[in-house]
């Protein structure tokens, strides 16, 4: 008897980590991916196309968009639930936005200068 209830609490917290990892996470990452875009004034209708992937070495989730108005860039909006770096305090919910030139291969660094239609917006 004892076995059996080891087992059920076992998983229970392994359901409960992975509906955290996967639906819940996601979730957070597509409402904040929606109130990042609105404030770079970026058109939903625009989105040529869009792909979310769980980002494993980071943590988060990874969305990689193209806009059918910049199509020689790739945006990828890089999701983290908590982000905590040296000499700061942890902070919750982040959103960040690299930008990668398609033909260069390359990410771009500040300053964008009209490099790219939507630059990321200041953290």
């Amino acid at each position: 008897m004892n076995k059996k209830k080891f087992l059920l609490f076992l998983g229970i917290i392994v359901g409960v980590i992975l509906l955290y990892q996967y639906p819940i996470q996601r979730l957070l990452a597509e409402k904040k991916f929606n109130e990042y875009i609105r404030a770079q004034g970026v058109d939903e209708n625009n989105i040529a196309s869009k792909e979310a992937f769980k980002n494993w070495k980071d943590g988060g989730y990874l969305i990689r968009v193209t806009y059918s108005d910049d199509p020689n860039y790739l945006y990828y909006y890089k999701y983290k639930p908590s982000t905590h770096k040296r000499n700061e305090s942890i902070k919750f919910n982040r959103m960040r936005l690299e930008v990668t030139d398609i033909k260069n291969s390359m990410v771009l660094d500040p300053p964008y200068d009209g490099k790219c239609k939507y630059p990321p917006l200041d953290e």
